[in-house]
Parts: C-alpha cells; structure tokens; sequence
C-alpha cells in the first residue's frame, strides 16, 4: 500500500484533527495582563459567564457541550484561567441543570448573575472532604432569615475574584444539607494566602474560612440527605467531569503542538520513534476528546438515569487520568529536555496536567463505582479501605 502523502500539512496538525468535534461557542479575549486575578476577570467581563444560563434569563442557553468547547479553548490560551473559571461554569451548569428540572424561584439567581456578570466560585472541597459535594463538614445553623455558616472551604479557586461562593454545609441538628450562594462581601469570611501548588498557579486558589457568615434562605437553591445520589449530586458529578476533561484535554493538546513542532524542526523521518510517540499521543486525544463529548451529548439528550449518568462520569475521570500519563509519558522522548526546563512553555503545561489527579472524584473509587453499577450493588464515592 503506497503512503498518503499530506498535500495540505500546516503547522496547526494536532489543532486541526483534535478541534473536530468542538463547537465554537465564542471568542476568547485576549488576556495579555500580566496579574492572573486579572485575566480571570477579563474572561468574567466577557459572555464566557453566562453561557449556560437560558436566554429568558440573560444568558446564552448553551449546552453542556458548548461550555465544555469552551473551557478547552480557553485552556488552550491559558490553563490556569481555564481550570479558575471551570469552577464558575460548574456551578452555574448545576444551578441551570436544577431549574430545568425544577422551575421554581431559582430562576431568578440566574437572572441576577447573568445580568451582574458575576463569578461564582464552587466552595465545595473540605479539608478531608468527601467527593460528595453535598457531604460537607462545614455546619448551617438555622436562623429567623436563613442559616450561619462556619467551615473552611480548601482548595477554593477563583477564591479573592469570585463575587459569589456557591457552597454546601449541613444543617445542625437535622439530617439535611444546603447548597446556596453566599456573596463573597458578607462579614464573616477570610480568604487565606494563596495555595502554594505545584502547577496551576495562575488559578487563585486558597482557602477560605466562613465563621458564623449570613446566608439568607432565599439564596439557597436545594435542600437534601447529605448521602443521597439525588439529581443535583450526579448533575454536579456530570458536569465537573465532562468540564475539567474538556480543559485538560486543550491544556494536553497544546502539549502535543509543541511537541509536533520540535519534531518538524529538527526533521522527524518518516516512520520514526518521534512519530510513533506523536502519534500515540494524538491518538489518546482524540478518544478522550470523543468520551468526552459523548457524555456531554447523552446526559442533556437521553434518560441516562442518576446510576448510569454517575458511572460514566467516574469512568471518563478515570480515563482522563489515565490519558495524561499516557499522553505525557509518549511526549516525554519527543519533547526532551524541554520537560524539566524552567520556563520552557512545555513544560509548563506538563506541571499543569499534573493537577488532574487531584480532582474530585476521588480516582481509587471510579472504577469500584462502575464495578458497583454492573453487579447491582450500591455506588459509593468512597473506596473500599
């Protein structure tokens, strides 16, 4: 069989071929500030915030899709900004999720946000937390107008830019948790120093502190077992995962352009180790990419039900991991020393990814959950001591 030859090679090949799929919701802005809080802010000015909010409400009405083409072209500019604002677009992906189900009153958050262009951070993680968003160690003591809230919320991004905390804390003395917003000017919260990560740092990451801080009941939005696999759970379950996928994958494709790059530069040969790794890479991308997209699809158009939305959730988490090493670890002999080069913008992005397997849901449980889904037990997001 004779080789295709390419008559139409660009410099932008892994763009070309990993971009298919992706839709083009908006343009990025151009974030040319030196200060991170400032690019992240800029992206809040921008109609990046509103995109999933219905257009009844000041919003664009996107899919879940969408906000995911989204955050990865944004991560393909800047990753830290990228996994900032994914924190936004999770919690007005839940918020959205629930109203469409519901219709009640929350309709007018919403509407608040999208017409204030405010950025909400996703207070969820605790300090020895469970993956179970609405499983919080932090305490609502009920009052006359709503609750107080005290606990400590870490890691936290977007932590001093946010102007709204969307957070979950147990009612005291019942067996119910919330989930509301709480402005981020209410007396009562302390924004630490910022968090001294490996990678990411451009994301504003702290921890926050909330002592005896105001929430007024018309700001909470859902009430529920703290244990229970309700809608809202699966919902934030789905669309964290299907979002931070999304920006790891433009963060890991930007990788592969470098390494495309260095290769033609110095004249990779034709059925080569360099284009066999290249090709590895570009290979584990694209399936990541296609998962991705097909969990996005199928939890906004079919009755996937909470079990099997939950399972393929924690199965793309795990497969997003998974794709990481994969991905680096073919690039590695390609891109060389560039790797453990400081400042070297691959190698950057290489410390960047490696914040995927910190996130939520915690990876020893994904592939128990799936187990679980498959023998009819229950599904837990806490692996088996």
């Amino acid at each position: 069989m004779t080789a295709v030859e390419d008559t139409t090679r660009t410099e932008d090949a892994p763009g070309e071929f990993l971009d298919q799929g992706w839709s083009t919701p908006m343009t990025i802005p151009v974030l040319d500030q030196a200060d991170p809080a400032e690019r992240i802010r800029a992206v809040a000015r921008s109609e990046f915030g509103a995109l999933a909010i219905p257009e009844l409400f000041g919003g664009a009405g996107l899919s879940l899709l969408d906000v995911a083409s989204a955050q990865r072209a944004l991560a393909r500019v800047d990753p830290g900004t990228a996994i900032a604002v994914n924190m936004h677009s999770l919690s007005i992906g839940v918020m959205v999720d629930y109203w469409k189900r519901h219709h009640d009153d929350s309709w007018m958050l919403l509407e608040g946000i999208a017409n204030s262009k405010a950025l909400v951070a996703s207070a969820f993680a605790e300090p020895g937390g469970s993956p179970n968003f609405m499983k919080s160690v932090s305490q609502a003591t009920p009052t006359a107008k709503g609750y107080l809230i005290s606990g400590t919320k870490f890691p936290c991004s977007l932590a001093t830019t946010a102007e709204i905390y969307c957070l979950s804390a147990n009612v005291t003395g019942t067996g119910e948790s919330v989930v509301g917003l709480c402005p981020a000017k209410s007396p009562g919260i302390t924004v630490g120093a910022p968090w001294e990560s490996v990678g990411m740092r451009g994301s504003d990451t702290a921890r926050v502190v909330f002592d005896n801080v105001e929430l007024d009941d018309r700001l909470v939005f859902h009430r529920a077992p703290p244990d229970d696999f309700d809608e809202v759970v699966v919902s934030g379950i789905v669309w964290f995962v299907t979002l931070v996928s999304a920006t790891y994958h433009g963060v890991l494709t930007s990788l592969l352009e470098y390494a495309v790059a260095g290769a033609r530069k110095r004249g990779a040969a034709v059925g080569g180790q360099r284009q066999l790794e290249i090709g590895r890479a570009a290979r584990e991308l694209y399936l990541l990419g296609s998962a991705c997209r097909q969990l996005a699809h199928e939890w906004e158009t079919t009755t996937m039900g909470e079990r099997n939305g939950l399972a393929a959730a924690m199965a793309l988490r795990a497969g997003l991991s998974a794709t990481r090493e994969r991905v680096v670890t073919a690039l590695t002999p390609v891109l060389g020393a560039q790797l453990f080069t400081a400042g070297d913008a691959a190698a950057g992005l290489a410390i960047d990814s490696l914040a995927v397997h910190h996130h939520p849901p915690n990876l020893m449980s994904c592939d128990e959950a799936v187990g679980a889904l498959h023998l009819g037990h229950p599904m837990s997001f806490n692996p088996t001591a």
